[in-house]
């Protein structure tokens, strides 16, 4: 790896510290519902900031637009999300009094994170070999995991004293635009595009004869076009298995400030979060040996961790050691399943242009949307099945995953007996 895919790499790791800024909010949730707007019910205010995982995808597909069409670079975009992102900070110091403003900052937050989350992936997409993009994916995760540990630790601190202090961790978003400023290099996908036409056109050259160079380069151009219209049917199962795993997944976070509300303050909630994050942060260590050796068997092997996670969760309630214990377990599973579907995706999605799409779809659009769907449909399920209790939540949403891990064995084995000759 030369010296600027190091520069490069290191910057996507800085900005990745701040890639879930959606945990330094989680654990304030118990102190929103019960002191900042107690006329409303949990499951309103978890839909509230579920509005980022909603305006996510939107945000993504617009700027995947953007880029398809040379509009903007994707590093203009990083930038132009990471500055969204800092304005949260003085936003929530000036509204915070009422309902809808809580759902206006998450909107903030999903337009700025849909726009630099997909396209920092798509910049590794785009300059990393498969063996170094696989390697690169799994370090981008562990320090997703990294700097959720620190936004759900500092957010927890700050949620004790005021129900928005999670919001004013966001403004570090301002230093690392500043560092995508100074690091980043800035292309756009026409040229991209233009260069695979010339290095077609080069071969065809080669082939037979300079004379037919500028025939190859427009058919190179053409075949790229061709490409970037159509993807792999492939990308989207493992965009309905990010989507799947993400409802599932959600449900941690989402109750834990709830569930151990008996057992300490927001603080304790943060430090669970932490804890969760600490998970994804050592499995994202093992993430590229695991994937290499297991193949798609290590995503139903990491949604067995969030099972005994979870049944964890509903057996030893009373227990704050145990709960911090059991979230470490399904945290695990967030830097395997996630980074397979991702780098599984990379290796479908060679155009550039079609990359966008696909990186958008695989890294914004799955997670957001299995975020956004999981209170309303687990929290609304089983409160009417169990009424508020969490620790049945967990136990019911445990089984779900151990049915969805087994149907994702059966799949890859299945499709294993197939690729034999």
């Amino acid at each position: 790896m030369d010296k600027q895919k190091k520069k490069l790499m290191w910057t996507i790791l800085i900005v990745a510290l701040i890639q879930m800024p959606s945990l330094a909010l989680t654990p304030g949730i118990n102190q929103i519902t019960t002191t900042a707007f107690a006329e409303r019910s949990l499951g309103a205010i978890q839909s509230a900031l579920a509005v980022t995982a909603l305006l996510q995808p939107v945000a993504a597909f617009g700027a995947a637009m953007l880029i398809n069409r040379g509009i903007f670079s994707k590093k203009a975009l990083v930038m132009f999300g990471l500055f969204l992102l800092a304005s949260a900070a003085p936003m929530a110091i000036l509204l915070h009094t009422k309902f809808v403003h809580l759902v206006l900052l998450s909107a903030s937050i999903g337009v700025s994170t849909g726009c630099f989350s997909s396209n920092l992936f798509g910049l590794i997409f785009d300059n990393y070999e498969p063996v170094e993009r696989q390697t690169i994916i799994g370090y981008h995760t562990s320090c997703v995991n990294l700097g959720g540990i620190m936004m759900s630790l500092l957010g927890g601190l700050l949620a004790t004293y005021i129900w928005y202090g999670g919001y004013l961790i966001l403004f570090i978003g301002l230093p690392a635009a500043i560092i995508v400023y100074y690091t980043v290099p800035s292309y756009r996908v026409t040229s991209l595009a233009k260069r695979e036409g010339e290095r077609e056109g080069e071969r065809e050259g080669e082939r037979e004869g300079a004379n037919k160079a500028s025939k190859g380069e427009r058919e190179g151009e053409r075949e790229g076009e061709k490409r970037s219209r159509k993807l792999d049917p492939k990308i989207y199962y493992y965009c309905s298995i990010a989507v799947l795993f993400m409802m599932v997944y959600a449900v941690c976070g989402g109750n834990i400030s709830t569930h151990i509300a008996g057992l300490g303050d927001s603080s304790m909630a943060g430090v669970a979060v932490a804890c969760t994050m600490g998970g994804g942060f050592v499995s994202g260590f093992f993430f590229s040996k695991l994937s290499d050796k297991a193949g798609d068997y290590a995503i139903s092997l990491a949604m067995c961790f969030v099972v005994v996670g979870f049944m964890m969760l509903s057996i030893f309630v009373s227990s704050l050691i145990l709960t911090f214990v059991s979230v470490f377990i399904v945290g695990m599973s967030l830097s395997i399943v996630v980074p397979r579907c991702f780098f599984m995706v990379s290796t479908l999605a060679v155009d550039p242009s079609t990359a966008s799409t696909a990186t958008a779809l695989v890294t914004v659009v799955s997670p957001s949307a299995g975020s956004f769907l999981s209170p309303l449909v687990f929290t609304n399920l089983t409160t009417a099945l169990f009424g508020p209790s969490t620790a049945l939540r967990y136990r019911f949403v445990g089984f779900v995953m151990l049915t969805l891990a087994a149907a994702i064995a059966l799949i890859t084995f299945l499709n294993g007996k197939k690729a034999k000759p």
